[in-house]
């Protein structure tokens, strides 16, 4: 591993439908605020999803998108979850945490697949939940933290580790299609082991 992960670009996926920021908040306010006091100090990339036009004034590192198709909002997610992938430095290059601010759709299983496929494969990986969340109503993607919706709000303490194990093993996870990197004794490979945190 050739750097610390919470020194590494953090990108943040907001669907702004699903979760509405509250008046007089910012997106990068309450990320930044939740993110440092977990000590991540890298640089954070904000790309905000929403059904109107962009409520925000312009700035470096924030994109918005918008649709007033849930479907299509979490199609454009699941696209760019995938390009993020791909631009974002091999897990044993270099650290890289995708953070996502969504509610799935319960039938778009690829969803939940995309985001597991990418802690399997050693990124770091964080997720917000609503807050009384049902694991079994809805599916939720094993990822590394995750945060309850007013926990986020209120600057808060994700879900602790083995809280969050129990509500992943109250569904049924299907890691059929989850790919993984090898590891080896090589040093350039991949150790999850070294690269993937969990708030134990």
């Amino acid at each position: 591993m050739t750097g610390d992960v919470n020194a590494g670009k953090i990108s943040v996926l907001w669907n702004l439908v699903d979760f509405p920021v509250p008046e007089g908040r910012g997106i990068r306010e309450i990320v930044g605020s939740v993110l440092a006091r977990k000590g991540y100090t890298g640089e954070i990339l904000i790309k905000a999803y929403g059904e109107t036009t962009n409520p925000y004034p312009p700035e470096d590192g924030f994109t918005f998108v918008h649709n007033s198709d849930k479907y299509w909002r979490l199609t454009m997610m699941l696209v760019d979850i995938g390009l993020w992938a791909l631009d974002s430095p091999a897990p044993n290059i270099g650290p890289a945490t995708l953070m996502v601010v969504a509610k799935n759709i319960e039938e778009e299983t690829q969803f939940v697949h995309l985001v597991q496929n990418l802690k399997a494969s050693c990124y770091n990986t964080i997720f917000v939940v609503p807050d009384g969340y049902r694991p079994e109503e809805l599916p939720m993607p094993n990822v590394n933290l995750a945060w309850y919706w007013k926990s986020l709000l209120e600057g808060g303490e994700p879900i602790p580790y083995w809280d969050l194990q129990v509500i992943l093993s109250r569904m049924k996870q299907d890691d059929s299609d989850v790919f993984r990197f090898e590891t080896s004794d090589d040093e350039d490979t991949c150790s999850c082991a070294m690269l993937c945190q969990e708030d134990k």
